[in-house]
């Protein structure tokens, strides 16, 4: 990133951090600097030259923000039916772990796919191997193994085209396994 848009991003962050703040004093202006500063060194740009294998993720506004989109209907669809379960009689609970490899290289992509992941109701990442990234995740309603894995998939997929969108090219790696386990 150039200087000046260096610059221009900074003098951005500060404006809108002192508007979201609705004052003007010197801790909101500081602060604002502060927050566009620490941006600009950790989110590189589309196009800079530092690669996401680095562990800085590569930042797709409109592809994050679809991301965004997707993971809060699943978290709202998710805690619908973890909900359900808990206030309905009976148990529907067949539990299951599911094996994912994952395409990317870059440590915070993996991060925020397994979080993303985790964050959602009924799914729960219990376990993430390096070199190459494969996760383990838990899954509470295991109804068929190759739904789970698709819904996973759509998860790293979106995750990728946000933040690693050569990755997202790449096949998704073999070997995925599963083993399940009917809850009493």
């Amino acid at each position: 990133m150039t200087r000046i848009r260096s610059l221009v991003a900074v003098a951005w962050a500060t404006l809108v951090w002192t508007a979201l703040w609705g004052s003007v004093s010197v801790a909101n202006v500081l602060a604002g600097a502060v927050i566009g500063i620490a941006t600009i060194l950790l989110v590189p740009v589309a196009g800079d030259a530092r690669p996401a294998e680095a562990g800085r993720l590569r930042l797709r506004p409109l592809a994050a923000l679809a991301f965004l989109v997707f993971f809060l209907r699943q978290l709202i669809s998710a805690s619908a039916v973890v909900a359900w379960e808990v206030v309905t009689p009976g148990s529907s609970i067949n539990q299951g772990i599911v094996r994912l490899p994952l395409r990317t290289r870059s440590p915070g992509v993996a991060t925020v796919i397994a979080n993303a992941i985790s964050l959602t109701p009924g799914t729960l990442t219990l376990e993430v191997a390096e070199d190459p990234f494969v996760l383990y995740v838990h899954i509470l309603h295991l109804r068929s193994v190759e739904q789970v894995r698709g819904d996973l998939r759509e998860v790293e997929r979106r995750a990728l085209l946000a933040f690693d969108p050569e990755a997202a090219e790449l096949r998704a790696p073999e070997g995925d396994q599963h083993r399940s386990e009917t809850s009493s």
